[in-house]
């Protein structure tokens, strides 16, 4: 023992050691083999506080991660990340966009809380699919920010708002790069969020599955309980093979749909090409060029004269109708007054919006706008508005007109005082007074294109359409095609993995649950096996339904009916191959095979409900711990035994050596019969059967795991159980039968079926008795034959049931007091004596219960009268069964008990204390009394007269107040 100590000391030496510190010193190696070869194990190490830190963190994590309402607030925000930029070009207007904003930096903000939570919380998730999906849409949020998406794909409008200090901004190609770049943006985009989605419908889909159902703890609400599963389902756990099936495909689906979305802008012309030059780019072309070579010509801004000229000039009048043609051709103040059936600027989606210049003031300036010196308004849209055209341009306002005779020096300073111009704005956008009030996707900006950098420096036109109709367009249509992806995404997902789940995924999920729940309780195989029973009724009953059958036709009827059904539907069929032109195949029908994955499933719930049936309960464990090693494939049957209190009854048929040799093959069927009483009955109370020994039952009443008051029902249960064992095989006809058996008789005359009852209570070693050849499941213990010496016994005291003081000290005390003491023994190899007691039953005042007629059940009338049992057994596991009120409400009882009166009772209480105390005398008086009192002979009363007879009716001097008692 010190050597041992001090090995051990060794091996679990503090960290802080000469040893310890080299993880690969050989005397330590040395040390920790010799040690492990001792069967000394190494002590659990300590963990440091970082570590538990570190758990406490992953916990926390972990359950933030699948709590509902940080899952709740994470869909939200996927929801708007979808959709909330489209909301925003779609329903809000420009001084809107700091909210959105605000909300979309919150957004980012959980969305990398949650990829840091699921990054500490979730085993497997860090750089895995779903994390960088994560990381590339939270990143894409980033472009939904105004300030930042308009400084990447602004206009030359936005990167003049940027750098204040510019001169100007960029050329018409500038902004159709930045507007391809934008388009390019926006899909990217849209595609990372999608992915987003998908992993949000996986997320919820992990959260389902993984629900706890009632039959993932414990199985049953007491001993010997099988739980019934819902008949119609439930949430079944998700197998490793689905959840890696259902991963892959989600993959590939989410990386097919990002490269189309990515890819298919890349096979458009106008990513590569500009479309054909617009009218409203090829007009400000025109107008710029005419209205620079005739500042170069006429130089109005010299004096009066050269002023009078140009505005006198052809050339001022081609500009100004130019102009105002151009004007017109966008004009956006068209409102309601198109006629039908007209093409008009209505029919585009961007709006003339601003007129003005930019560049160096210079005097050219004044001669930019029309002036008011031209046509007023009626002239102008007498000519203009194309009322007989086919193109109607629509009439211009009184404030259209007056906007664009405007003289220069009461023009709009815009960008920072770099462009000057006016608005062509209806009433309702008053509010919108310079390009920059506009979002950039709601503008378009046209400059010259014909135009040399010094022309650039000095001056150049700037005209902006207002695209607020066709953004709100695109976002809706974005929308649409947003929710488009989404349900593509999720159909695809479905398609690919229907059959896989339809044929392989959910039989395989069916089984694997089926097997947990075996594993978990082996017992409940025969509870799974009655609800695939009744699965099948009710197909069969929807099948027969459908065909029109009913339960009474009998076999002729129903192949008449099927056949005549078959040889419509078979005509109907030939019919349609002949219209079609369509070779009828001659050869026979093919019969469809059963699918691999069905037979499989029965064939694992039938293995399990033999194993229940062979093992027993005291077997469950050698079943479930070799189902739950998924390690190895080798059998580990003889697993060591444990200790376990319980309540052991024993009963055994009497005279069945006649019986075996009389009824000789017909014997089975005898035992069969009487064993099928005497299980169901204990089973009904939460007793086990646990071995079937030719003629003798063992049956168990586990009490270990349950509270004193809890055990004190199980030992109420397992006496009235025995008590409904004999009602049940005096009243049973099938058991009749046999008392006018003409052998039976012939040997035993006046023969019925009867047993006799064994209880005791104590300690047991259960497991696996026997060699990995055969091993039964059993209990081995003192307690264990003490049971079956009591049933031995029985037939010395001419009783039924005999119980220990053990098990009648645990009985509940009104119970206890319906037994009756009886004598004070001690059995030859015990240590300890013991006080006999019983439970007085006259059986043979039940009468045969000929209603009860033998019929052979259906599995169906089985699955009824199972599910019965249980609602029983749950109702007498509750708190508020009363035992007692059982006992004594129960007519069979009633009947059993009704001769044993409370004056036999009394006397021979009576003379059971003087027998103890050695006044035998006077105990022979009073037990010869109640030998006979109840007309037939008291079994007890004459065990203790002949013993008494030995000793000449004189107790012992040495008497204790005890007898041995030789017998077993």
């Amino acid at each position: 023992m010190q050597n041992l100590s001090r090995d051990r000391a060794s091996f679990e030496r503090p960290r802080g050691s000469d040893v310890a510190s080299s993880p690969s010193s050989p005397s330590l190696i040395l040390q920790t083999f010799s040690n492990l070869q001792a069967g000394i194990r190494p002590s659990r190490p300590r963990r440091s506080l970082r570590e538990l830190a570190c758990r406490a963190l992953q916990r926390s994590a972990r359950a933030m991660a699948n709590s509902h309402v940080f899952t709740g607030v994470t869909t939200v925000l996927t929801v708007y990340a979808l959709f909330g930029d489209d909301i925003r070009l779609a329903g809000t207007e420009k001084p809107a966009d700091y909210v959105f904003d605000c909300i979309t930096v919150v957004s980012m903000s959980i969305f990398s809380l949650e990829i840091l939570v699921c990054t500490i919380g979730k085993v497997g998730y860090l750089f895995g699919f779903f994390f960088w999906l994560d990381i590339m849409s939270t990143i894409t949020l980033l472009l939904d920010i105004t300030s930042i998406a308009e400084e990447i794909f602004g206009d030359s409008i936005s990167r003049s708002l940027a750098d204040s200090s510019g001169g100007g901004g960029g050329s018409g190609s500038d902004s159709a790069e930045a507007g391809r770049a934008a388009r390019m943006s926006r899909i990217g985009t849209k595609a990372g969020r999608v992915v987003r989605l998908i992993r949000l419908v996986r997320l919820m889909r992990f959260v389902k599955t993984y629900r706890k159902g009632s039959h993932d703890s414990n199985y049953g609400i007491g001993p010997g309980f099988d739980a019934e599963d819902d008949l119609s389902g439930g949430v079944e756990k998700e197998s490793a093979v689905s959840k890696k099936l259902s991963e892959m495909t989600t993959h590939r689906v989410v990386m097919l749909v990002l490269l189309i979305m990515l890819c298919l802008p890349f096979f458009q012309p106008a990513m590569w090409k500009d479309k054909m030059p617009s009218s409203a780019q090829y007009g400000i072309n025109v107008l710029y060029r005419r209205f620079v070579t005739d500042m170069g010509r006429y130089r109005p801004w010299g004096n009066a004269t050269a002023r009078a000229a140009y505005l006198q000039s052809r050339a001022r009048q081609i500009y100004v109708d130019n102009f105002y043609a151009y004007v017109y051709y966008h004009n956006p103040l068209c409102g309601d007054s198109v006629p039908a059936g007209s093409i008009s600027p209505q029919d585009t989606l961007a709006r003339l919006f601003w007129v003005g210049k930019g560049g160096n003031l210079t005097a050219s300036d004044d001669f930019f706008l029309p002036g008011s010196h031209d046509l007023g308004e009626s002239s102008l849209n007498d000519r203009w508005e194309g009322r007989d055209w086919f193109y109607y341009q629509c009439k211009l306002t009184s404030e259209g007109v007056a906007a664009l005779q405007t003289p220069w020096h009461q023009t709009r300073a815009c960008l920072s005082n770099t462009i000057h111009g006016v608005p062509l704005v209806t009433p309702a956008d008053r509010h919108l007074g310079c390009p920059e009030d506009l979002r950039y996707q709601e503008r378009t900006v046209l400059t010259p294109t014909k135009i040399t950098g010094e022309e650039w420096e000095d001056m150049f036109f700037f005209i902006v359409f207002d695209r607020r109709q066709g953004s709100r367009m695109e976002a809706m249509l974005n929308t649409a095609q947003t929710l488009f992806i989404c349900f593509l995404l999720g159909f695809g997902a479905m398609t690919f993995s229907r059959d896989a789940n339809k044929l392989v995924l959910t039989p395989i999920e069916r089984m694997i649950t089926k097997l947990n729940r075996i594993r978990n309780n082996p017992l409940e195989a025969m509870a799974i096996g009655d609800e695939e029973h009744q699965k099948e009724q009710v197909s069969s009953a929807s099948m027969r339904k459908r065909h029109g059958l009913h339960d009474g036709d009998d076999a002729a009827s129903m192949v008449a009916k099927l056949t005549s059904q078959q040889t419509v539907m078979e005509k109907l069929r030939r019919w349609m191959l002949t219209a079609m032109c369509v070779t009828q195949n001659k050869g026979p029908k093919h019969v469809p095979e059963p699918m691999e994955t069905v037979v499989l499933e029965k064939t694992i719930i039938k293995i399990g409900s033999l194993l229940a049936l062979g093992f027993g309960e005291a077997g469950a464990e050698i079943i479930g711990l070799n189902m739950q090693g998924g390690d190895s494939a080798a059998l580990n049957a003889m697993i060591p035994g444990r200790r376990v209190e319980a309540i052991f009854g024993f009963c055994d048929i009497r005279n069945f050596t006649d019986a075996t040799e009389v009824l000789q093959d017909q014997v089975m069927v005898f035992v069969n019969r009487i064993a099928n009483v005497v299980h169901s009955c204990v089973h009904e109370f939460f007793g086990s059967p646990n071995k079937n020994i030719g003629d003798a039952f063992l049956l168990a009443w586990r009490l270990s795991g349950h509270c004193r008051r809890k055990q004190q029902r199980l030992a109420d249960l397992a006496l009235v159980s025995f008590v409904k064992v004999i009602a049940q095989i005096n009243k049973s006809p099938l058991l009749a039968e046999y008392r006018n058996h003409p052998k039976l008789v012939k040997r035993l005359p006046n023969y019925r079926v009867r047993m006799g009852f064994g209880m005791h209570s104590g300690w047991a070693i259960e497991g696996a008795i026997g060699s990995e050849f055969k091993i039964d499941a059993s209990y081995l213990s003192p307690n264990v034959n003490m049971a079956a010496r009591l049933e031995a016994v029985t037939k010395q005291f001419g009783c039924l049931i005999l119980l220990t003081e053990a098990l009648h000290r645990l009985m509940s005390e009104s119970i206890a007091d319906e037994c009756r003491l009886i004598d004070h023994v001690k059995l030859v190899g015990t240590k300890e004596a013991f006080k006999l007691y019983t439970l007085d039953l006259d059986d043979l005042a039940l009468e045969v219960d000929h209603q009860a007629a033998p019929v052979q059940l259906s599995k169906q009338a089985v699955f009824k009268a199972r599910l019965e049992r249980q609602r029983l057994k749950a109702s007498r596991w509750s708190e508020e069964f009363n035992v007692f009120r059982y006992f004594g409400a129960d007519l069979d009882i009633r009947v059993m008990r009704h001769k044993f009166t409370d004056e036999f009772y009394c006397r021979f209480s009576m003379a059971y204390l003087n027998y103890e105390a050695g006044e035998w005398q006077v105990a022979k008086d009073m037990l010869e009394a109640t030998r006979f009192l109840l007309a037939t002979e008291d079994g007890p009363s004459a065990a203790l007269l002949r013993y008494m007879r030995q000793y000449d009716w004189k107790a012992p001097k040495t008497w204790p107040g005890f007898r041995m008692l030789a017998e077993k």
